[in-house]
């Protein structure tokens, strides 16, 4: 059985989030989640990775990004 990945983004308040970029989902010190991922800018000297860090709803932003992955939209996790 072949498995098709299909990506959509996840949207969080401006931001579009590929799930196949997140690195780390964890707790800030005050119990709230935040979401890691690798953008990539285009800079000065090439197009490079960057590392961002956003606030969210933990169970949601999972759900969301299953979605995503299986849908190919993008899913707004603040919708």
């Amino acid at each position: 059985m072949q498995q098709v990945m299909s990506t959509g983004y996840v949207k969080v308040g401006n931001d579009y989030i590929n799930p196949n970029n997140i690195t780390h989902i964890g707790k800030n010190p005050d119990g709230t989640t935040f979401v890691s991922y690798n953008t990539f800018a285009q800079g000065p000297n090439g197009i490079t990775p960057l590392a961002d860090r956003i606030p969210v709803n933990s169970d949601k932003f999972a759900q969301c990004a299953n979605k995503a992955m299986q849908t190919g939209q993008i899913v707004d996790v603040m919708a």
